[in-house]
């Protein structure tokens, strides 16, 4: 931290001193309100995070000497710009979090940075899944990010169930300290790299040689060498000790049979040279990995399991950079493309609407009532018209006819639960995921305090308040905090 600081004070230094501020300075004070007005839009959100780190006070001066091009590309390279100084604080915050939960054993201190990390976390991958960089050149970066939210919620409820991190916990929180610290100090670097000239207008060309795509470029070609956790999917609840019950009554296929299962699900994806790239073993879920490329030379990757050839998950790196279809329409094509899978029974429970990809979560619903544990995650293109990301991991281990508990509570009692501040629109019974093994019969409320939207689950056999979710809606989309 120390050497941060002591980095952005010589940094600041040089820039109040040099001579590019001193000439520049009547513009500079123009687009820095306008550059204030934008970034004034979402401060409330960095209010939400843990002081930022010291190596933000080196993003903050460069901001204040850019200079911008006029009208709409000055627009357009302000918005590339407020995501990629979003990420890098986001990054700087997760880094400095992560390694306060490891060295910390206050309960209390541990559910707060947690909170914080989530924060920090998700509008990390908000303002990654904005920049202009290709897909397949963010792909492990945003999986990663996203994996630090599901796990520390996960810690989060642990402790507020009066349970302690295990070794096996803090050694995870250690791997993730590891892999944040080296992005974050990557991302610093790259921010250096950059100097004062730097035009963010530049992203949109696609450039190869441009300095944040082959940043992120040598990101992804570095990832082999991350934990290994990064590959195994969303941590939800935890993988250790699960068991993929979906499969268990399935038989093994050859890796033959898996290429063809492969080709049938991609049918409409004018792949070629399909190639088996590997073999996952020694994990709950073992699969057989496959690579293509359509007629375009775009890259497609996807896992079938050994047991059932049931898709695990895919990515389709390929880029959508418009709007020609509804979200309606989106979910359709979902619908279909899960049906042609053979994951049946399922509804749309969430879909998050973020620039020109839809993501749906998908949930099982057995007697009228929807199984959160048994979630699918998908993405479709709103430009190509195509499901371009799969992940069904969590509904492979928890997929299974259910025994359901007997219901203790009726609804009207448990909607007493509720607060009087909130209006409840409406209201189903689910199954909720609640430590790492377990699930829970719950009351889903869902209603409205204002113009805040909320999800409130009751504890159907005890009545007790379980959960509580906010609906954060921006022009990016919505998240549930």
């Amino acid at each position: 931290m120390e050497e941060y600081k002591n980095s952005a004070i010589n940094k600041t230094e040089s820039i109040v001193n040099g001579e590019k501020r001193r000439e520049n300075n009547a513009e500079n004070k123009r687009n820095n309100s306008r550059l204030r007005s934008e970034f004034n839009k979402k401060r409330w959100l960095v209010f939400a995070v843990v002081f930022l780190s010291a190596g933000v006070m080196i993003l903050s001066a460069m901001l204040a000497v850019k200079t911008f091009s006029p009208a709409g590309e000055y627009l357009t390279g302000a918005s590339e710009q407020q995501s990629f100084y979003d990420l890098v604080s986001y990054s700087n915050g997760m880094e400095v979090n992560l390694s306060k939960i490891i060295v910390t054993k206050d309960s209390e201190k541990r559910q707060k940075l947690l909170g914080e990390l989530r924060v920090q976390s998700s509008l990390g991958a908000e303002s990654l899944s904005r920049l202009s960089v290709k897909e397949e050149d963010k792909y492990y970066t945003t999986k990663f990010i996203n994996q630090v939210n599901d796990f520390s919620k996960y810690l989060c409820e642990k402790l507020i169930d009066g349970e302690t991190l295990s070794s096996d916990d803090l050694k995870t929180l250690k791997d993730m300290h590891s892999v944040s610290r080296q992005l974050a100090k990557n991302l610093q670097t790259l921010t250096s790299e950059m100097g004062f000239d730097y035009n963010f207008n530049s992203l949109l060309k696609g450039d190869e040689s441009d300095k944040i795509i082959s940043a992120f470029k040598d990101l992804e070609s570095s990832a082999s060498e991350y934990p290994h956790m990064i590959y195994d999917g969303a941590f939800a609840d935890g993988t250790e000790g699960k068991v993929a019950k979906y499969l268990s009554s399935k038989a093994e296929i050859s890796k033959e049979k898996a290429q063809t299962v492969f080709e049938e699900y991609f049918s409409g994806y004018n792949l070629k040279g399909v190639e088996l790239k590997g073999e996952t073993t020694g994990v709950v879920i073992e699969t057989y990995n496959f690579e293509a490329e359509d007629d375009k030379g775009v890259m497609l990757s996807g896992q079938i399991s050994k047991k059932g050839g049931e898709l695990v998950e895919f990515t389709y790196f390929e880029d959508c950079n418009a709007q020609t279809i509804t979200v309606a329409e989106c979910e359709e094509i979902a619908d279909a493309f899960l049906d042609k899978c053979g994951y049946l029974g399922v509804k749309a429970v969430w879909t998050s609407v973020g620039g020109n990809i839809i993501t749906i979560n998908y949930a099982s619903v057995e007697n009228g009532i929807i199984c959160y544990p048994d979630l699918i995650k998908v993405n479709v293109c709103r430009e190509r018209g195509k499901v371009v990301a799969l992940e069904a991991s969590s509904y492979i281990y928890n997929h299974e006819k259910r025994t359901f508990p007997k219901q203790l509570v009726t609804l009207l009692e448990a909607k007493e639960k509720v607060s009087d501040e909130i209006s409840v629109e409406s209201s189903r019974l689910a199954i909720i995921p609640k430590g790492e093994s377990s699930e829970l019969l719950a009351y889903e409320f869902y209603g409205k305090s204002g113009d805040d939207v909320y999800y409130i689950y009751i504890n159907a056999q005890t009545g007790k308040e379980v959960d509580i979710f906010k609906v954060i809606e921006n022009s990016e989309g919505k998240l549930l905090m």
